[in-house]
């Protein structure tokens, strides 16, 4: 049985392309982001699973939750890309569920278990009750401790490093945002276990995806909300493809 190829794409609203039209998500979005052209150069499917919010452990939960979901080994043939975002934000389990899906109108998956939590991200004060109550607290705990935050970031790397290795699925790791600390104790020791074959610019802050393209002077005037236009992702896309002729650690 011929197997079909596939690009899982897992992030948060960068990976998604969000804004790039304009729009929050749209098809054209999802298409026209770096994980999309990755995709359609090496002829894989993409499965865009990325959500705008998306903190690193939702994004490490996307992966876990379609494989456990979706996969099946007989019928496909899955490389996956991972774009992890900035370390300061959070997600904690609510008393109520959340409505995220409304918001991720045209991912080709959705992680319902992000609606299990809310999000904390530095800038948002909360929408409801509970996170207007919470969130300002939890702003304080992410400015007092990001080495925790940080650290848990590397951790997470490590827990889909690991279960893509176990699993013989190969992969490349990319940042939408940079990781700040590297040089405090803890860190170090967890960075020589990263694979830096298939994690690309590790610890590199200024090429995080975002923020290179920021400093370079790309402007997006259809974005509200900090997002990159076409060309950005194109030359992102460029940038991965040129990292994988190097390492092949998506067309071994």
């Amino acid at each position: 049985m011929n197997k079909e190829n596939i690009l899982l794409i897992a992030g948060c609203s960068h990976a998604a392309g969000s804004e790039i039209d304009g729009r929050e998500d749209s098809a054209y979005n999802r298409q026209h982001s770096f994980g999309g052209l990755v995709a359609k150069k090496l002829q894989r499917r993409p499965i865009n699973i990325a959500q705008a919010g998306a903190t690193n452990t939702g994004i490490s939960r996307q992966i876990l939750q379609w494989f456990h979901d979706e996969h099946n080994p007989e019928t496909m043939n899955v490389k996956v890309l991972v774009c992890w975002s900035e370390s300061t934000r959070m997600e904690i389990p609510c008393e109520r569920p959340r409505n995220y899906h409304d918001s991720v109108t045209h991912s080709n998956w959705f992680d319902a278990s992000a609606e299990d939590y809310y999000r904390v991200i530095i800038g948002w004060d909360g929408g409801d009750a509970e996170e207007l109550k919470n969130t300002p607290l939890l702003h304080r705990f992410m400015v007092n401790h990001q080495p925790y935050l940080e650290c848990l970031s590397y951790n997470l790397i490590l827990q889909i490093q690991y279960f893509l290795q176990a699993n013989k699925i190969d992969y490349l790791m990319c940042q939408s945002m940079p990781f700040f600390l590297d040089d405090i104790p803890a860190i170090k020791k967890l960075i020589p276990l990263i694979d830096t074959n298939k994690y690309y610019n590790l610890n590199k802050k200024n090429e995080a995806f975002f923020h290179k393209y920021k400093e370079l002077g790309y402007v997006n005037p259809k974005a509200k909300y900090w997002h990159h236009g076409e060309e950005p992702h194109r030359l992102y896309a460029d940038e991965l493809l040129k990292f994988n002729e190097e390492t092949k650690c998506l067309t071994k």
